[in-house]
């Protein structure tokens, strides 16, 4: 009897020492990538992926630029035209996501709104207040990444519902 455990033993061994470990064979998402917008929290998007083995995942959203367009209001009340501004090439801060059976749910990855500008950049004098109007994203991706390598992207567009 022991020889024959033995045996079976060392068949078992030899098969699964060659055998590969698991890594992520197909990363896709599940469903759509959702995103909403607002002047307090910027851009905020959510979703699910699958097939990324058991690695932490990196989320978060590039855009190549954020449009800001701001209005100027004084001490009465009235508002005077702003300036838009542009800011190039934006990076969202990472999200570490530990996966669960090779999947994730990401929630509120995100672009913050641009910091605003003092009302000597974009008023007709330092006394106005500067308030935001309105925030365009332009191009905007989200990016799962393993080690530093993209494995999942997806191009979301210009965002300005």
């Amino acid at each position: 009897m022991r020889r024959v455990f033995a045996t079976v033993l060392m068949t078992l061994v030899a098969a699964t020492v060659g055998m590969p470990t698991a890594t992520a064979q197909s990363p896709h998402f599940i469903g759509e990538v959702t995103c909403i917008k607002s002047l307090s929290s910027g851009l905020q998007c959510s979703g699910k992926a699958a097939g990324l083995g058991n690695s932490t995942t990196a989320a978060f959203l590039t855009a190549d630029s954020v449009d800001a367009e701001y209005v100027c209001v004084n001490r009465g009340g009235n508002t005077a035209p702003g300036q838009g501004i542009e800011f190039q090439r934006v990076v969202g801060p990472v999200q570490n996501i530990a996966p669960r059976n090779g999947q994730i749910t990401f929630r509120n990855v995100g672009i913050t709104p641009p910091e605003t500008p003092s009302a000597r950049e974009v008023c007709p004098n330092a006394n106005w207040r500067v308030r935001l109007l309105h925030l365009t994203f332009n191009n905007v991706v989200i990016h799962l990444q393993q080690d530093g390598e993209d494995i999942l992207t997806r191009d979301l567009g210009d965002i300005d519902p």
